[in-house]
């Protein structure tokens, strides 16, 4: 889980460093500046949507809460 949004927001923030200096023509400072930030911020969100989404599926107890009759 924590993999998939390191993986991520890595390549998110890599991708908007290079394009903020590339295709928006902004100083390099600034595109150094959005590496991490950006970078972060997609990790924490994937992180949490992915806890979040563990969360609301049921769990691997195949008898749940069944009650049985003993005699």
């Amino acid at each position: 889980m924590a993999w998939l949004g390191i993986v991520l927001g890595t390549l998110a923030g890599l991708m908007t460093s290079i394009s903020a200096c590339v295709l928006w023509d902004l100083p390099l400072w600034v595109g150094l500046l959005l590496y991490p930030a950006i970078g972060s911020a997609v990790a924490i969100c994937i992180i949490l949507l992915l806890l979040l989404r563990s969360e609301q599926t049921p769990g691997a107890d195949p008898m749940g809460d069944v009650r049985t009759v003993t005699g």
